[in-house]
């Protein structure tokens, strides 16, 4: 299984998207855009960080455990 980190995801999904810049979402999240970058290659968001970049991107960020008995954490 190849491993994609979140540096990758996001970059995909501002491709995917076309028209959010990551200026745009620095400015979402307060920080300028060096500072962004800098956030990208270490990939340490907080959820609720990865919940405003996908806010900015118009779609969603989902990351829980699902239990085989469908429970979710």
């Amino acid at each position: 299984m190849i491993k994609t980190t979140i540096q990758q995801k996001i970059d995909m999904a501002l491709a995917y998207n076309g028209t959010v810049t990551k200026k745009d979402i620095a400015d979402k999240l307060g920080v300028t855009p060096s500072a962004f970058g800098q956030r990208l290659k270490t990939g340490k968001f907080t959820q609720s960080e990865l919940e405003t970049i996908a806010s900015v991107l118009d779609t969603e960020y989902i990351a829980v455990f699902k239990f085989k008995d469908g429970k979710e954490i």
